[in-house]
């Protein structure tokens, strides 16, 4: 069933409603996702407020299309937690590079244990979630279809995931491009891509210009200075596949379950190992 996320995270969070909740009101609630059901969607502050067009139901003497208020969000950590977990975070190289390129690492959560917290949910505890349908069963169709359309949300902007338990996306990105490391690797990102410009053709046109008229023809084709005998290294890309994380995971022409980024990535290391061995 949490097949229907595309990332870890988003498994994992539909993995958590899985554990404690009927699977026929799931399989039911993941028609309420769509556009035709939800009448309206709200995401401030980590809570979501949506209204779902329900059904006609005579059992539970529903005759006419109801809406239904849902509510959904998750228990939030305290300040407390937040600034030690950002500490944390801001230590680790390897964290700050994947949250800046909008990815949450695999084992983030290992900063989270050290704080005795834990980011994704893991049981019914984690959520608070609310419906005025007259169905008794919590989580019910209408919040379970709020809670896939969440996922995939959640899917494009992991840093929803913060917002849920508490901390803003802005203060998080903030803090994290302030420290000492983030600084580096910002600095890194921006002149990776410094140098890119529009260009008018696929194709390099060539100029002309005048020769100096102190360099004869020979000069001119056996050139006035020896060739160097080497050519100095390049400088290796701090980051693999920087043009592909920048325009974010899962693009609409890839249609399977694994990552895009990782494996460009693992391509771009790859080409550069052979590269490296060519020379």
């Amino acid at each position: 069933m949490s097949k229907f996320a595309k990332t870890w995270w988003g498994e994992r969070f539909l993995s958590a409603l899985e554990a404690f909740t009927d699977r026929g009101r799931l399989e039911r609630g993941r028609s309420y996702s769509t556009d035709n059901r939800i009448k309206q969607w709200l995401l401030k502050d980590g809570k979501v407020e949506a209204k779902l067009r329900g059904n006609i139901n005579a059992y539970f003497g529903v005759y006419k299309e109801p809406t239904y208020k849902v509510s959904v969000q998750m228990a939030h950590l305290t300040e407390a937690q937040w600034q030690k977990i950002i500490k944390q975070l801001t230590q680790r190289a390897s964290f700050i590079a994947r949250l800046l390129l909008n990815e949450i690492p695999e084992n983030i959560e290992s900063v989270f244990a050290d704080a005795g917290v834990h980011l994704l949910p893991k049981n019914y505890k984690d959520f608070k979630v609310s419906c005025d349908c007259p169905d008794y069963a919590v989580p019910c169709k209408h919040i379970a279809g709020v809670c896939y359309r969440l996922a995939g949300q959640l899917d494009q902007d992991p840093f929803l995931l913060f917002e849920m338990r508490g901390l803003a996306s802005e203060k998080l990105l903030r803090q994290l491009a302030e420290s000492p490391l983030g600084k580096v690797l910002s600095d890194a990102k921006s002149n990776a891509t410094a140098e890119l410009m529009p260009v008018d053709s696929f194709f390099t046109r060539p100029i002309s210009i005048k020769l100096p008229k102190d360099i004869s023809l020979k000069g001119f084709w056996h050139g006035q200075q020896p060739l160097p005998q080497s050519i100095e290294p390049s400088t290796p890309a701090t980051i693999p596949a920087m043009l592909i994380k920048k325009g974010g995971d899962f693009p609409a022409f890839w249609q399977k379950q694994g990552s895009f980024i990782e494996v460009m990535e693992d391509f771009y290391v790859r080409m550069r190992k052979n590269v490296l061995r060519g020379l």
